[in-house]
């Protein structure tokens, strides 16, 4: 009884505890809120002092839409940000081309989260300032391989006499859990259409399959061309020079990268500052004046004409699920967005920038079948941002037209299904068994206490491929092909931006202010207003919407766990996919 109570009182103080921390980050968090809020509404304008230099810090994930505010945890300290969406990044470079104050940009140098699809748009932006005749220079102690890439751009690219420029190559690592699974003599039941289909690897296998490393080496290629190429272009060096040193891994030092004509020179942060300064024209001594990007782009304001044709871009971004739930494509409330632009008269085209892995067979279909709605009505362009992939390829395929990034990640026209099977795990480790009393033959069906019989394997395997003939024929339909002829692409295979455009999944390659473009074209309006959708949420609204626990959750998590938070994505993801079918990406690609 002593033993009962003392398990009892474990978790009232458990859950009080729980609580008590919620209680005090709330607090905290609100309390730093409303100190921003009052910031920012005592500051409408942003004063730029002639001579600034625009610092760039791009070291954080970059969602596709802005996003006014953020909470961090790090160090036991919160911290209230305001970090700009990609399209935002973008405006903001325009800005300083043409701000006299701004005289060059500043690209610290650190690791840099981001997919090269949003990286290469930063770059082109960034080439496109320069032609402004303006300086950009790149500095730090570390410079991981994608921002490499972005700084490869610059005038100058300065690191740390011992500091270490990583350029290792393009390739991936994939993850596995199938002895973890044995081990617990667990097992997973699977449910798919597509010989590069390959999402179920990780739970069957403990190596890739030859189909996957196929498609992979095929993809990673398109990527790699890209990136050595660019690289050499603007560093003005061989492809072969660039090959050679990262296959012999010559790249061993910062003196050994400016031998080799990676960077230009091997400094300290007081003789770059010597460098900005001689730019700016001042004395060496003197205050450099820097403005974070952040802050200039916040303060940028765009003249909305005064008209009441309007040019929607929808931003479809994150996991398709079916209901609602924070930083997911939930397709119950992005439905609704689409049905009222259908419905609004003074909307004449919709702009659909994906940047989704997939998800959800069922919720895919639901965004789908609004979006076929609209386009009977309104031009509808899609633009692909870093992954338009399986069901995010499924939302795309209807369009009228749709743009992709050289490097985006799309295709994977396939479907999946995974169901675990607990029974024997549960058994022999924990000591639970299971009994039935049935009255129907197949009354207690669901496989994760009781392995499906062959019947009822066969029927979920031929809901699978239904779904699978669904989509073909959503793609042919889309894109004015023969259903054959888009399973010869489908098969769950992934492909860039570019490899789609030459078996015709995408119409050309381009951004959002493309795709933009070309909808104003097709509307032949003469003038009209964009507006963004889906509404940006404020941080005090996040906090007190029904994910605001789940969001400091999250937070907290990630502040503890650091870099192999990643993992621990990938395991909540094992739940995410099991008992329902599936149309997402073959695999969690983090391309090196």
């Amino acid at each position: 009884m002593m033993k009962f109570f003392k398990m009892v009182l474990a978790v009232v103080v458990g859950m009080f505890g729980v609580g008590v921390l919620f209680f005090v980050v709330m607090i905290a968090l609100v309390a730093a809120a409303i100190g921003s809020s009052e910031g920012m509404n005592s500051q409408k304008t942003v004063s730029v002092s002639e001579n600034t230099v625009l610092r760039m810090d791009l070291s954080h994930t970059i969602k596709e839409q802005n996003k006014n505010e953020d909470f961090n945890f790090t160090s036991g300290k919160f911290k209230i940000t305001e970090n700009l969406g990609l399209q935002n990044i973008v405006r903001t470079i325009e800005k300083a081309k043409t701000d006299d104050k701004i005289k060059g940009i500043y690209l610290p140098l650190s690791s840099m989260p981001n997919g090269f699809a949003t990286t290469d748009v930063i770059r082109r932006s960034l080439i496109d300032f320069k032609e402004s005749g303006k300086f950009i220079v790149a500095y730090g102690e570390y410079a991981s391989q994608k921002a490499y890439y972005l700084a490869s751009v610059a005038d100058k690219i300065y690191i740390n006499p011992e500091g270490i420029v990583e350029i290792r190559g393009i390739g991936t690592q994939l993850t596995f859990f199938k002895k973890m699974l044995d081990k617990l003599e667990a097992e997973v039941q699977v449910f798919k259409v597509g010989t590069f289909k390959s999402a179920i690897e990780p739970f069957i296998r403990e190596d890739v399959s030859e189909p996957n490393r196929k498609q992979l080496e095929y993809l990673l290629g398109g990527i790699k061309e890209a990136f050595i190429n660019n690289i050499s272009k603007s560093r003005g060096i061989t492809t072969a020079h660039l090959e050679n040193s990262i296959n012999e891994l010559k790249i061993t030092s910062a003196e050994k990268a400016v031998e080799l004509g990676l960077i230009d020179a091997a400094y300290y942060a007081d003789e770059v500052i010597a460098d900005l300064a001689e730019r700016l024209s001042i004395e060496e001594t003197a205050e450099i004046e820097f403005i974070d990007m952040n802050k200039y782009g916040s303060a940028i304001k765009t003249e909305t004409p005064l008209t009441k044709n309007m040019v929607a871009v929808v931003y479809a971004e994150g996991d398709i699920v079916s209901d609602k739930a924070e930083d997911k494509l939930s397709s119950e409330e992005f439905a609704e967005i689409i049905r009222k632009l259908r419905l609004n008269e003074d909307v004449k085209a919709i702009v659909l920038r994906v940047n989704s892995p997939g998800g959800s067979a069922l919720a895919s279909e639901v965004i789908w079948r609004e979006l076929e709605l609209a386009k009977k009505d309104k031009k509808l362009i899609v633009s692909m941002g870093n992954l338009a992939a399986s069901g995010g390829y499924y939302i795309s395929c209807g369009a009228d037209y749709i743009f992709a990034e050289e490097n985006t990640i799309t295709g994977s026209i396939g479907v999946f299904g995974l169901v675990p099977n607990f029974e024997t795990f549960l058994k022999n480790k924990i000591g639970v068994t299971f009994d039935e009393v049935n009255l129907n033959t197949h009354a207690s069906m669901n496989g994760v206490t009781n392995k499906f019989d062959a019947l009822e394997h066969q029927v979920i395997q031929n809901g699978v491929e239904r779904v699978y003939n669904t989509f073909t024929k959503r793609v042919a339909e889309g894109r004015n092909m023969h259903q054959d002829s888009v399973k010869v692409y489908a098969e769950g295979r992934v492909w860039t931006g570019e490899q789609a455009l030459k078996i015709g999944l995408v119409d050309k390659i381009g951004d959002l202010d493309d795709a933009i473009a070309y909808a104003v074209e097709l509307s032949e309006v003469d003038d009209y207003r964009l507006k963004e959708f889906p509404k940006k949420k404020e941080l005090m609204e996040q906090l007190m919407g029904d994910f605001g626990f789940e969001a400091i959750k999250m937070k907290l998590l990630k502040a503890e766990l650091g870099s192999e938070y990643k993992y621990y994505q990938q395991v909540k993801n094992i739940k995410a996919n099991f008992n329902t079918i599936q149309m997402r990406m073959p695999f969690d690609i983090e391309v090196q």
